[in-house]
Protein backbone atom coordinates (compact mmCIF):
# COMPACT_ATOMS: atom_id res chain seq x y z
CA UNK A 1 0.00 0.00 0.00
CA UNK A 2 1.35 3.40 -1.02
CA UNK A 3 0.96 6.73 0.75
CA UNK A 4 -2.19 8.49 -0.48
CA UNK A 5 -4.18 11.57 0.52
CA UNK A 6 -6.96 9.23 1.67
CA UNK A 7 -4.65 7.46 4.13
CA UNK A 8 -3.37 10.78 5.48
CA UNK A 9 -6.94 11.96 6.04
CA UNK A 10 -7.79 8.75 7.89
CA UNK A 11 -4.76 9.19 10.14
CA UNK A 12 -5.43 12.87 10.78
CA UNK A 13 -8.96 12.08 11.91
CA UNK A 14 -7.66 9.64 14.52
CA UNK A 15 -6.89 12.65 16.68
CA UNK A 16 -10.63 12.96 17.16
CA UNK A 17 -10.38 9.83 19.31
CA UNK A 18 -9.48 10.07 22.99
CA UNK A 19 -7.65 6.75 22.84
CA UNK A 20 -3.94 6.11 22.63
CA UNK A 21 -2.60 6.11 19.06
CA UNK A 22 0.50 4.11 18.11
CA UNK A 23 2.79 5.52 15.39
CA UNK A 24 5.80 3.58 14.10
CA UNK A 25 8.39 4.40 11.43
CA UNK A 26 11.03 1.81 10.56
CA UNK A 27 14.24 2.32 8.59
CA UNK A 28 15.09 -1.02 6.95
CA UNK A 29 18.34 0.01 5.25
CA UNK A 30 20.29 -1.86 7.95
CA UNK A 31 18.04 -4.91 7.84
CA UNK A 32 15.24 -6.45 9.86
CA UNK A 33 17.43 -7.47 12.82
CA UNK A 34 18.39 -3.86 13.46
CA UNK A 35 14.77 -2.73 13.10
CA UNK A 36 13.50 -5.36 15.53
CA UNK A 37 16.17 -4.44 18.08
CA UNK A 38 14.96 -0.83 17.84
CA UNK A 39 11.33 -1.92 18.39
CA UNK A 40 12.21 -3.95 21.48
CA UNK A 41 14.29 -1.14 22.99
CA UNK A 42 11.71 1.61 22.39
CA UNK A 43 8.76 -0.58 23.47
CA UNK A 44 10.47 -1.31 26.79
CA UNK A 45 11.07 2.40 27.40
CA UNK A 46 7.45 3.25 26.61
CA UNK A 47 5.98 0.53 28.83
CA UNK A 48 7.75 2.00 31.84
CA UNK A 49 6.22 5.43 31.18
CA UNK A 50 2.56 4.50 30.56
CA UNK A 51 -0.41 4.27 32.90
CA UNK A 52 -2.18 0.91 33.30
CA UNK A 53 -4.92 1.89 30.83
CA UNK A 54 -2.43 3.30 28.30
CA UNK A 55 -0.28 0.19 28.69
CA UNK A 56 -3.22 -2.06 27.87
CA UNK A 57 -3.89 -0.18 24.62
CA UNK A 58 -0.20 -0.03 23.76
CA UNK A 59 0.43 -3.76 24.20
CA UNK A 60 -2.62 -4.66 22.12
CA UNK A 61 -1.58 -2.21 19.37
CA UNK A 62 1.96 -3.56 19.48
CA UNK A 63 0.66 -7.08 18.84
CA UNK A 64 -1.08 -5.88 15.68
CA UNK A 65 2.14 -4.19 14.61
CA UNK A 66 4.27 -7.28 15.21
CA UNK A 67 1.83 -9.37 13.17
CA UNK A 68 2.11 -6.81 10.35
CA UNK A 69 5.92 -6.86 10.23
CA UNK A 70 5.94 -10.67 10.42
CA UNK A 71 3.80 -10.67 7.27
CA UNK A 72 6.09 -8.18 5.52
CA UNK A 73 9.14 -10.29 6.40
CA UNK A 74 7.43 -13.38 5.01
CA UNK A 75 6.82 -11.44 1.80
CA UNK A 76 10.56 -10.60 1.75
CA UNK A 77 9.88 -6.89 1.90
CA UNK A 78 13.23 -5.16 2.39
CA UNK A 79 12.46 -1.48 2.46
CA UNK A 80 13.65 1.14 2.34
CA UNK A 81 11.12 1.60 5.15
CA UNK A 82 7.61 1.19 6.41
CA UNK A 83 5.21 2.83 8.82
CA UNK A 84 2.34 1.55 10.93
CA UNK A 85 -0.49 3.18 12.88
CA UNK A 86 -3.02 1.74 15.31
CA UNK A 87 -5.89 3.30 17.23
CA UNK A 88 -7.83 0.47 18.85
CA UNK A 89 -10.46 2.86 20.18
CA UNK A 90 -11.29 3.74 16.59
CA UNK A 91 -10.83 0.15 15.36
CA UNK A 92 -7.98 1.26 13.11
CA UNK A 93 -4.71 -0.50 12.21
CA UNK A 94 -2.82 0.08 8.96
CA UNK A 95 0.70 -0.27 7.59
CA UNK A 96 2.20 1.60 4.62
CA UNK A 97 5.34 0.86 2.61
CA UNK A 98 7.69 3.82 2.35
CA UNK A 99 9.65 4.85 -0.74
CA UNK A 100 12.37 6.53 1.34
CA UNK A 101 13.76 5.80 4.80
CA UNK A 102 12.80 7.99 7.75
CA UNK A 103 14.27 8.44 11.20
CA UNK A 104 13.06 5.42 13.26
CA UNK A 105 10.20 6.20 15.63
CA UNK A 106 7.93 4.25 17.97
CA UNK A 107 5.55 6.49 19.89
CA UNK A 108 2.12 6.74 21.47
CA UNK A 109 0.17 9.98 21.51
CA UNK A 110 -3.38 11.29 21.28
CA UNK A 111 -2.96 11.57 17.51
CA UNK A 112 -1.10 9.86 14.67
CA UNK A 113 2.28 11.42 13.85
CA UNK A 114 1.92 11.94 10.11
CA UNK A 115 4.43 14.66 9.20
CA UNK A 116 7.07 12.30 7.64
CA UNK A 117 4.32 10.57 5.67
CA UNK A 118 2.90 13.86 4.39
CA UNK A 119 6.36 15.08 3.35
CA UNK A 120 6.97 11.84 1.47
CA UNK A 121 3.66 12.07 -0.36
CA UNK A 122 4.43 15.66 -1.35
CA UNK A 123 7.88 14.81 -2.71
CA UNK A 124 7.04 11.37 -4.13
CA UNK A 125 3.42 11.54 -5.20
CA UNK A 126 2.36 8.29 -6.88
CA UNK A 127 2.83 8.61 -10.64
CA UNK A 128 0.87 6.43 -13.00
CA UNK A 129 3.10 4.77 -15.61
CA UNK A 130 1.87 3.18 -18.82
CA UNK A 131 4.34 1.22 -20.94
CA UNK A 132 2.99 -0.02 -24.25
CA UNK A 133 4.22 -1.30 -27.58
CA UNK A 134 3.18 -4.00 -30.04
CA UNK A 135 4.22 -6.73 -27.58
CA UNK A 136 1.81 -5.68 -24.84
CA UNK A 137 1.39 -3.21 -22.01
CA UNK A 138 2.29 -2.70 -18.38
CA UNK A 139 0.37 -0.42 -16.01
CA UNK A 140 2.40 0.58 -12.97
CA UNK A 141 2.66 2.96 -10.06
CA UNK A 142 5.96 4.76 -9.44
CA UNK A 143 6.72 6.39 -6.09
CA UNK A 144 10.23 7.48 -5.23
CA UNK A 145 12.55 4.69 -6.35
CA UNK A 146 9.81 2.05 -6.36
CA UNK A 147 8.11 0.86 -9.53
CA UNK A 148 5.39 -1.71 -8.97
CA UNK A 149 3.36 -3.64 -11.52
CA UNK A 150 -0.35 -3.93 -10.86
CA UNK A 151 -0.77 -7.59 -11.74
CA UNK A 152 -4.55 -7.52 -11.94
CA UNK A 153 -4.61 -4.96 -14.74
CA UNK A 154 -1.75 -6.15 -16.96
CA UNK A 155 -2.97 -6.56 -20.52
CA UNK A 156 -1.56 -8.08 -23.69
CA UNK A 157 -2.10 -6.81 -27.18
CA UNK A 158 -3.61 -9.23 -29.62
CA UNK A 159 -1.49 -10.74 -32.37
CA UNK A 160 -0.88 -8.04 -34.96
CA UNK A 161 1.13 -9.91 -37.59
CA UNK A 162 -0.18 -9.91 -41.13
CA UNK A 163 -1.86 -13.14 -42.14
CA UNK A 164 -0.69 -14.42 -45.53
CA UNK A 165 -3.11 -13.93 -48.42
CA UNK A 166 -4.85 -10.84 -47.03
CA UNK A 167 -5.06 -7.66 -49.00
CA UNK A 168 -3.08 -4.77 -47.48
CA UNK A 169 -6.29 -2.78 -46.94
CA UNK A 170 -8.08 -5.65 -45.21
CA UNK A 171 -5.05 -6.33 -43.03
CA UNK A 172 -4.76 -2.64 -42.08
CA UNK A 173 -8.45 -2.44 -41.13
CA UNK A 174 -8.12 -5.49 -38.89
CA UNK A 175 -4.92 -4.18 -37.34
CA UNK A 176 -6.45 -0.74 -36.67
CA UNK A 177 -9.43 -2.41 -35.00
CA UNK A 178 -7.15 -4.49 -32.77
CA UNK A 179 -5.05 -1.47 -31.80
CA UNK A 180 -8.22 0.46 -30.92
CA UNK A 181 -9.53 -2.40 -28.78
CA UNK A 182 -6.16 -2.76 -27.07
CA UNK A 183 -5.89 1.00 -26.43
CA UNK A 184 -9.36 1.12 -24.88
CA UNK A 185 -8.61 -1.85 -22.64
CA UNK A 186 -5.38 -0.24 -21.39
CA UNK A 187 -7.00 3.19 -20.91
CA UNK A 188 -9.96 1.75 -18.98
CA UNK A 189 -7.71 -0.33 -16.72
CA UNK A 190 -5.40 2.62 -16.08
CA UNK A 191 -8.35 4.90 -15.31
CA UNK A 192 -9.67 2.52 -12.63
CA UNK A 193 -6.25 1.99 -11.06
CA UNK A 194 -5.12 5.63 -11.12
CA UNK A 195 -8.35 6.86 -9.52
CA UNK A 196 -8.04 4.20 -6.82
CA UNK A 197 -4.40 5.11 -6.08
CA UNK A 198 -4.93 8.89 -6.07
CA UNK A 199 -2.66 9.46 -9.08
CA UNK A 200 -2.38 13.05 -10.31
CA UNK A 201 0.45 12.64 -12.84
CA UNK A 202 0.97 10.16 -15.67
CA UNK A 203 4.07 9.21 -17.61
CA UNK A 204 3.78 7.36 -20.92
CA UNK A 205 6.53 5.14 -22.32
CA UNK A 206 6.69 2.95 -25.41
CA UNK A 207 5.96 3.40 -29.10
CA UNK A 208 4.36 6.53 -30.50
CA UNK A 209 1.39 5.08 -32.34
CA UNK A 210 0.26 2.80 -29.50
CA UNK A 211 0.67 5.58 -26.92
CA UNK A 212 -1.26 8.04 -29.09
CA UNK A 213 -4.11 5.54 -29.38
CA UNK A 214 -4.21 5.00 -25.60
CA UNK A 215 -4.14 8.74 -24.91
CA UNK A 216 -7.06 9.24 -27.29
CA UNK A 217 -9.13 6.83 -25.16
CA UNK A 218 -8.38 8.72 -21.92
CA UNK A 219 -10.88 11.06 -20.26
CA UNK A 220 -9.64 14.69 -20.46
CA UNK A 221 -8.52 14.63 -16.80
CA UNK A 222 -5.81 12.08 -17.64
CA UNK A 223 -4.71 13.71 -20.90
CA UNK A 224 -4.01 16.89 -18.94
CA UNK A 225 -2.12 14.89 -16.27
CA UNK A 226 0.54 13.52 -18.67
CA UNK A 227 3.91 15.03 -17.68
CA UNK A 228 6.10 13.30 -20.28
CA UNK A 229 6.13 10.72 -23.08
CA UNK A 230 9.31 8.79 -23.79
CA UNK A 231 10.32 6.17 -26.35
CA UNK A 232 10.86 2.84 -24.62
CA UNK A 233 10.97 -0.94 -25.13
CA UNK A 234 9.12 -3.10 -22.64
CA UNK A 235 12.00 -5.57 -22.67
CA UNK A 236 14.43 -2.99 -21.19
CA UNK A 237 15.35 -3.19 -17.45
CA UNK A 238 13.21 -1.36 -14.90
CA UNK A 239 16.20 0.17 -13.09
CA UNK A 240 17.28 1.77 -16.36
CA UNK A 241 13.74 3.07 -16.82
CA UNK A 242 13.72 4.65 -13.35
CA UNK A 243 17.01 6.43 -14.07
CA UNK A 244 15.58 7.76 -17.31
CA UNK A 245 12.32 9.11 -15.85
CA UNK A 246 13.67 10.52 -12.55
CA UNK A 247 14.54 13.96 -14.04
CA UNK A 248 10.99 14.30 -15.40
CA UNK A 249 9.47 13.41 -12.02
CA UNK A 250 11.72 15.85 -10.15
CA UNK A 251 10.95 18.61 -12.66
CA UNK A 252 7.20 18.02 -12.30
CA UNK A 253 7.44 18.41 -8.50
CA UNK A 254 9.55 21.58 -8.73
CA UNK A 255 7.18 23.03 -11.33
CA UNK A 256 4.21 22.34 -9.07
CA UNK A 257 5.91 24.06 -6.11
CA UNK A 258 6.68 27.12 -8.23
CA UNK A 259 3.13 27.27 -9.62
CA UNK A 260 1.52 27.02 -6.17
CA UNK A 261 3.93 29.53 -4.65
CA UNK A 262 3.35 32.03 -7.48
CA UNK A 263 -0.39 31.61 -7.13
CA UNK A 264 -0.17 32.14 -3.35
CA UNK A 265 1.89 35.34 -3.69
CA UNK A 266 -0.47 36.69 -6.35
CA UNK A 267 -3.60 36.00 -4.29
CA UNK A 268 -2.04 37.43 -1.12
CA UNK A 269 -0.91 40.67 -2.80
CA UNK A 270 -4.38 41.41 -4.15
CA UNK A 271 -6.08 40.39 -0.89
CA UNK A 272 -7.63 37.41 -2.63
CA UNK A 273 -7.97 33.75 -1.68
CA UNK A 274 -4.82 33.52 0.45
CA UNK A 275 -3.71 34.04 4.02
CA UNK A 276 -0.27 34.00 5.67
CA UNK A 277 1.40 33.59 9.03
CA UNK A 278 0.92 30.96 11.73
CA UNK A 279 -2.02 32.60 13.51
CA UNK A 280 -4.06 33.51 10.44
CA UNK A 281 -3.43 30.16 8.78
CA UNK A 282 -4.33 28.21 11.93
CA UNK A 283 -7.64 30.08 12.14
CA UNK A 284 -8.35 29.36 8.47
CA UNK A 285 -7.61 25.66 9.05
CA UNK A 286 -9.97 25.57 12.02
CA UNK A 287 -12.72 27.08 9.86
CA UNK A 288 -12.10 24.64 6.98
CA UNK A 289 -11.16 27.45 4.58
CA UNK A 290 -7.78 26.06 3.49
CA UNK A 291 -7.46 24.41 0.08
CA UNK A 292 -3.64 24.19 -0.04
CA UNK A 293 -1.41 24.60 3.02
CA UNK A 294 2.13 25.84 2.28
CA UNK A 295 4.84 24.98 4.82
CA UNK A 296 8.55 25.79 4.73
CA UNK A 297 10.54 22.56 5.10
CA UNK A 298 12.65 24.29 7.77
CA UNK A 299 9.59 25.05 9.93
CA UNK A 300 9.64 23.81 13.54
CA UNK A 301 8.75 20.10 13.45
CA UNK A 302 6.12 20.24 16.21
CA UNK A 303 4.32 23.16 14.57
CA UNK A 304 4.57 21.55 11.15
CA UNK A 305 3.05 18.31 12.52
CA UNK A 306 0.16 20.19 14.11
CA UNK A 307 -0.67 22.21 10.98
CA UNK A 308 -0.28 19.20 8.69
CA UNK A 309 -2.69 17.14 10.81
CA UNK A 310 -5.25 19.96 10.78
CA UNK A 311 -4.94 20.28 7.00
CA UNK A 312 -5.34 16.57 6.29
CA UNK A 313 -8.34 16.34 8.63
CA UNK A 314 -10.12 18.95 6.49
CA UNK A 315 -9.04 17.47 3.11
CA UNK A 316 -6.57 20.28 2.39
CA UNK A 317 -3.50 19.49 0.31
CA UNK A 318 -0.13 20.14 1.97
CA UNK A 319 2.76 21.51 -0.10
CA UNK A 320 6.21 21.59 1.52
CA UNK A 321 8.36 24.38 0.08
CA UNK A 322 12.16 23.85 -0.09
CA UNK A 323 14.27 26.39 1.85
CA UNK A 324 15.86 27.57 -1.39
CA UNK A 325 12.55 29.30 -2.21
CA UNK A 326 12.40 32.11 0.35
CA UNK A 327 9.02 33.68 -0.39
CA UNK A 328 7.40 32.03 2.65
CA UNK A 329 10.13 33.19 5.05
CA UNK A 330 8.58 36.68 5.39
CA UNK A 331 5.40 35.00 6.73
CA UNK A 332 7.10 32.76 9.27
CA UNK A 333 7.22 29.86 6.82
CA UNK A 334 3.43 29.36 6.74
CA UNK A 335 0.74 30.32 4.25
CA UNK A 336 -2.39 28.98 2.60
CA UNK A 337 -4.51 29.18 -0.51
CA UNK A 338 -8.17 29.32 0.48
CA UNK A 339 -11.36 27.72 -0.76
CA UNK A 340 -13.37 30.79 0.20
CA UNK A 341 -13.09 33.96 2.24
CA UNK A 342 -15.04 35.05 5.28
CA UNK A 343 -16.01 38.72 5.22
Amino acid sequence: MHVTEEILRELALLEQSERTVLSVYLDLKRGWDNAEAFIEKEATKLKNALSDEELEYFEASLEFFLEYIAKKKAERFSGPGLTFFADLGAGYAKGVMLTISHKPLLAVDDQALILPLAMELDEYEPVGVIMADASGARIMISAGKLLEDEEDVNVKIHHLSKVGGWSQMRYQRRRDKQVLHFAKEVADSADRLFRKEGVKRILMAGRDRILTSIEAEFPHRWRDAIIDTIRWDLSSPDDEFMRKITPALVKAERDQETMILDRFIGEFRRNGLATAGVENTTTALQLGQVDILLLDMDLDETLSEELTSMAEATSAHVEFIPPIKRELAQFGGVGALLRYKIG
